[in-house]
């Protein structure tokens, strides 16, 4: 029962954050291609600080250079390559997503690799200490912390006409392996430093090149520079502002 819980309490404050993300943007999408260049560059901005003062840190902090620098450059390559990597999995063969739907794809997969580990903490904070005293804030933390990274990913999904049902499956999908990562701190306790900071790294190679190479090109592309440009700094300095307060 405590190992059900772990891994419902994961997928919960999960998709919590994701869910209220994009709804607000949802909510708020706009048919102007200054309101989506500034939304997107908004996005990216909350992704450079999500990276810089969370993902990279944390990184660091548990694995030193070696891993964190390993699962950058790997998250990078997979951004370069992205392609030929998907052109491995048989549903994608044949395929074709616009420029906004491979965005969202990418966002999606990188914000899911991080979320293992998350989920990990999760389930064995829940299974070591039960009371509801000692797990609901580190929940409700991580279901805060996951806001942007709903507003990011429904960003890209929008821009690219996908159904809002099927954005919502989307955001599940990237929560599945908070949940799973539950299921394994209930049962086999923390992973290694290594491997956390390995797949934070990940993360965040990933998005930073992300957002570098495609979200950015792609949000100047609509209405100029200055739209992306407000955005950006808007989105960055609310990123490192919500990271602070939690």
């Amino acid at each position: 029962m405590g190992i059900l819980k772990a891994t419902l309490l994961g997928l919960t404050a999960g998709f919590s954050g994701t869910f209220t993300g994009g709804l607000i943007v949802l909510c708020r999408f706009s048919d102007s291609l200054a309101k989506q260049s500034w939304l997107l560059g908004f996005s990216g901005g909350v992704m450079v600080a999500v990276v810089l003062f969370d993902l990279w840190p944390e990184a660091w902090y548990f694995g030193g250079m070696g891993p964190t620098l390993l699962g950058t450059g790997i998250g990078a390559l997979l951004v370069q390559y992205f392609d030929k990597v998907l052109a491995l999995v048989p549903w994608y063969r044949g395929r074709r997503f616009s420029k906004p739907a491979k965005i969202g794809i990418l966002l999606g997969l990188g914000i899911g690799i991080h979320n293992f580990p998350e989920g990990v903490a999760l389930g064995t904070t829940f299974i070591a200490a039960p009371e509801l005293k000692k797990w609901l804030g580190l929940a409700l933390i991580m279901a805060l912390h996951n806001i942007p990274e709903g507003i990011v990913v429904t960003s890209a999904f929008k821009l690219a006409k996908v159904k809002s049902c099927k954005i919502f499956l989307a955001l599940m999908m990237t929560e599945l392996p908070m949940a799973f990562g539950g299921t394994v701190g209930a049962v086999l306790g923390r992973l290694s430093p290594w491997m956390v900071s390995l797949s934070l790294g990940f993360a965040g190679g990933a998005m930073i090149f992300l957002v570098a190479k495609e979200l950015l090109p792609m949000a100047k592309q609509l209405a100029g520079a200055f739209w992306v440009g407000a955005g950006l700094i808007i989105g960055l300095l609310s990123g490192i502002m919500l990271i602070k307060a939690l």
